[in-house]
């Protein structure tokens, strides 16, 4: 061991408190360190000082008044007077004050305080309007124009009773038996043409379809009839491989909703629409939905018109899928 470790046990081998090894090992160190010596020495003189000193005691008066004393404490406990120390003591205590009347306006006001600063951040923000968002309606279609509807019948030609031409009937023996293809005898040099009213309007009617039936309307297909397509409806086509999206030719743009621009919610709504025979958005179905746009994109795209799908001669519906794009303004 080290003079700095030897010197704090001093005190402790002066006074006789020391374990016999570690005795041993600072009385080796004593005799090779002069200092350590005039530190066991100063502590010896400085016992010695205090033991010379007289011990205070208390004065006469002490013990001339002690009796009085103890017989006025044994006094103050029997009549359960609190002594003096007791009261001091007990004048230091915290307790809080029951005031039930200040807690019970003071909580509803305090909940009321802070509901109406919760209104107030959540209203100030609907009520700037100055930023309004842009739309951007995005809708891709990669058909390819339809082919183009086949040319109209040439007009009938009016005849007129002056210029028809008819063939006297001639009386002849007939060789057809039942059952049997005959080739016939002979081949007329000509052939009468038969006789067409004279119902109708000379140069047609505007807006009317060159080949047109009687009982038809106007801008009618050739072969429409009143209010429909001749025939039983088919169900609407798929719009995949062959089959592509129908053309466009009237487009709405949507309105932005005033509670998604003051959310600041954006993005795309995806619609899978289908179209009737003459064009128009008859069914749709949410693909991928924003349920604050939905609304709005489906408002919009039942407006649209689109060019009538033919297939095969007939007009078709057609079941494709649109875009509809929502955007802030940044």
């Amino acid at each position: 061991m080290t003079h700095d470790k030897f010197l704090p046990l001093l005190g402790a081998y002066h006074d006789g408190e020391i374990r016999d090894p570690e005795k041993i090992q600072i009385e080796e160190h004593l005799r090779d360190c002069p200092a350590c010596r005039e530190e066991l020495e100063l502590l010896a003189r400085i016992d010695a000082l205090s033991k010379e000193r007289p011990v205070a005691g208390p004065n006469g008066k002490y013990w001339d008044s002690f009796a009085a004393r103890v017989s006025s404490g044994i006094r103050d406990r029997s009549t359960g007077a609190a002594p003096k120390e007791a009261a001091m003591f007990q004048d230091s205590f915290i307790r809080p004050q029951k005031n039930f009347a200040m807690r019970a306006w003071v909580f509803p006001l305090s909940f009321a305080t802070h509901a109406i600063l919760a209104a107030v951040l959540i209203v100030i923000p609907l009520l700037n309007t100055a930023n309004l968002p842009t739309i951007e309606i995005t809708s891709a279609f990669l058909a390819p124009p339809p082919p183009s509807p086949p040319p109209p019948p040439p007009p009938a030609k009016k005849a007129t009773t002056s210029q028809a031409k008819r063939i006297k009937p001639v009386q002849t023996q007939s060789s057809f038996e039942a059952g049997k293809l005959v080739a016939p005898v002979e081949i007329p040099d000509e052939i009468a043409e038969e006789q067409i009213s004279d119902v109708g309007i000379e140069g047609g009617v505007e807006g009317g379809v060159e080949g047109g039936v009687i009982g038809g309307v106007l801008g009618g297909v050739v072969g429409g009839v009143l209010g429909g397509v001749v025939g039983e409806v088919e169900a609407p086509v798929r719009a995949v491989g062959d089959v592509k999206p129908p053309r466009l030719l009237k487009q709405i743009d949507p309105t932005y909703p005033e509670i998604a621009r003051q959310a600041r919610v954006e993005g795309i709504v995806i619609i899978e629409a289908t179209t009737d025979i003459y064009g128009r958005v008859q069914g749709y179905k949410v693909l991928r939905s924003i349920p604050l746009l939905d609304q709005a994109a489906i408002d919009a795209v039942r407006q649209w018109v689109y060019e009538p799908m033919i297939i095969n001669g007939r007009p078709r519906g057609v079941i494709f899928t649109v875009t509809v794009t929502f955007r802030l303004k940044s």
